[in-house]
């Protein structure tokens, strides 16, 4: 269920999107009643930087050391019929991207703007894991969408704002100082959500956690036209993980990552399940906007 770090903590049976949506959540925030479920939603993947080009063993692990393979950095947006909107993921602030010198970099609020995105229709931010190129917007989101708040696994907070090991150089060069010096700004206050788990935050849209990647991944689930669609973010790089099941080389805990690619295999069809990286989220979709993609 969601934690609300400001006190806030829904109990079994209450709603993590008020009254509205007639929901009844079970213990671990799973939806076991709804009037409100038939909200679709369309899925949007923004690219904001790359391609980048590594060895496929970057993302396969052990696999592939003498193949290249291209990657692109995306974010992505959830829009309702009523043009409300949640972002997936923040992209790369501008500060680290300049420091880290990002190829293409686009800035994810101009992203943004090229899909017409009003950020008063921003409610929501859910950050997957705290790495530099999904959180590391939070340098410049906070002001851009004040009427957002923001979702992330309390696992996933709690170790890269308090444990110790985090400042260990293997974790150290996945980090955006200032982007987490933003989120961690945010404590106490009602805009940051820290989610304990599965949770269901919307009709039609859950939090799903996905450890492996780092401690506390959390993927994105929610209802289209298509069907049930996953934004899983680096649960897996490629989709090719997914099918496979080898994850990327960035591995907090082996044995949690292959579980969390059964755990979502469970949940839909592999076609709607979407890594964090793959170049077919641009190239084989329909482009709705430059370097933006229409993936339901």
């Amino acid at each position: 269920m969601a934690e609300n770090s400001g006190g806030e903590l829904p109990s079994a049976g209450a709603t993590a999107w008020g009254e509205a949506g007639k929901a009844r959540l079970g213990k671990r925030g799973e939806v076991l009643e709804s009037g409100a479920l038939s909200e679709r939603y369309e899925v949007y993947a923004l690219k904001y930087a790359g391609p980048f080009t590594s060895k496929l063993a970057m993302v396969l692990w052990m696999e592939g050391w003498d193949q290249d393979i291209e990657r692109n950095y995306y974010f992505w947006a959830i829009r309702s019929k009523t043009g409300d909107t949640t972002l997936v993921d923040t992209g790369a602030g501008p500060t680290e991207a300049g420091r880290r010198q990002l190829r293409n970099y686009v800035n994810p609020l101009e992203a943004l703007a090229r899909l017409g995105i009003d950020p008063e229709q921003v409610s929501k931010v859910i950050i997957t894991h705290i790495h530099f190129d999904h959180v590391g917007g939070m340098e410049v989101f906070p002001r851009a969408f004040p009427k957002a708040r923001f979702y992330v696994q309390k696992k996933e907070f709690d170790f890269w704002m308090k444990n110790p090991l985090s400042k260990k150089k293997p974790f150290q060069t996945m980090t955006d100082f200032l982007a987490n010096q933003a989120l961690a700004k945010l404590q106490g206050s009602k805009q940051l959500v820290l989610v304990d788990g599965d949770c269901s935050i919307a009709p039609g849209m859950e939090l799903l956690l996905v450890p492996g990647h780092t401690v506390g991944l959390q993927a994105v689930m929610v209802q289209t036209n298509r069907g049930r669609l996953i934004l899983a973010s680096d649960c897996a790089h490629i989709h090719k993980s997914f099918r496979d099941d080898i994850p990327s080389c960035l591995i907090t805990d082996m044995l949690a990552w292959l579980e969390s690619y059964e755990k979502l295999r469970a949940k839909t069809s592999l076609d709607l399940i979407f890594p964090g990286h793959d170049v077919m989220m641009l190239r084989d979709f329909p482009k709705v906007a430059e370097d933006v993609t229409r993936l339901a």
